[in-house]
């Protein structure tokens, strides 16, 4: 199976350990800071191709040194940049990525560039060369939120091409409450396949507590599945007619939550285009990321898939 992944490229910088009063210091070492790659349309592609996927990315990075980083990183595993478009308006996004002494992640931002991406910019000739398209970015992209989504997932499908979408945390959300996620997003989710939202992000989109009653909520949209990622506690995947929550591993090693999600929905996609059920690829997609909190980096930590798949399958998890 094709996939081709549309939306967010940052550049990373992680830095560590952070310890939570920072702010009262007037200095503090850590260890060395090396960039590296992030946002989830980009995290997913690598993923992909880690797991032995062939897959392509569009998104936008600006004409300068982050942005070339990005692209020479992406592209040494494998995955195919040719859709990548230069901004010459706005710089590649960065993140500065906070990491505490448990382990927890804090951003510090800079990222224009997420408002320019259109459907426009996405080829046909690429959509029509995928046999799944996901949109890693919802929530956090204007244009892709106003129309963009809808626009790229309903040619798509008139092309026969089965459609996912995650959602991105815009830090709006928590304070004014003046989005009404739900309305605005009500097209692009009635042309999604899987959804794929982490917890915090599907209970601001549907005004629900419980995923049962997430899932309720989003039942109109007649999708294939939607999966709940919950984090350390694994995810709660729904085909709308049975419903299960599927742990994480115990006692793995944790260095690095970065990318965590977008690992599991890497492990999820492939686990679909093996022709597996949700339940088996979100027990996949657990196992995945569960692997790749183990190092330090956004996709540091994600196998190959045959040690994947044999590390999986020697795995006690009920699904």
């Amino acid at each position: 199976m094709k996939i081709l992944c549309v939306g967010m490229m940052v550049c990373d910088i992680p830095l560590y350990p952070v310890p939570d009063n920072i702010l009262k210091l007037d200095s503090w070492k850590i260890s060395n800071a090396v960039p590296t790659t992030g946002g989830d349309a980009l995290n997913v592609s690598v993923g992909l191709a880690k797991l032995g996927m062939e897959v392509s990315l569009c998104g936008r990075v600006g004409r300068d040194s982050n942005g070339a980083f990005v692209k020479a990183c992406v592209a040494k595993e494998g995955v195919d940049i040719s859709s990548v478009i230069e901004d010459l308006e706005y710089p590649t996004a960065a993140s500065y990525i906070l990491i505490d002494t448990l382990n927890e992640r804090h951003f510090l931002t800079s990222n224009k560039i997420f408002d320019s991406l259109s459907a426009e910019d996405v080829p046909e000739e690429k959509i029509k060369k995928a046999d799944l398209v996901y949109f890693g970015s919802a929530m956090i992209m204007e244009r892709m939120d106003r129309d963009g989504i809808e626009k790229l997932f309903r040619k798509s499908r008139s092309l026969g091409k089965i459609t996912a979408m995650d959602t991105a945390m815009n830090t709006a959300m928590n304070s004014t409450g003046q989005v009404n996620y739900y309305e605005q997003m009500k097209c692009a989710l009635y042309e999604t396949d899987y959804f794929l939202p982490s917890y915090d992000e599907a209970k601001i989109l549907t005004g629900e507590e419980l995923p049962e009653k997430i899932a309720e909520r989003l039942k109109e949209f007649n999708m294939k599945a939607l999966v709940i990622k919950l984090g350390k506690k694994g995810c709660y995947a729904t085909d709308f007619v049975k419903g299960k929550y599927i742990s994480t591993i115990e006692g793995m090693p944790v260095k690095d939550t970065t990318g965590a999600g977008d690992s599991f929905v890497a492990a999820f996609l492939c686990g679909i285009s093996q022709g597996w059920d949700i339940f088996k690829s979100a027990a996949f997609g657990n196992t995945v990321a569960s692997l790749n909190v183990g190092a330090v980096g956004a996709t540091a930590g994600i196998p190959d898939f045959k040690s994947a798949l044999a590390f999986f399958e020697k795995q006690d998890i009920q699904y």
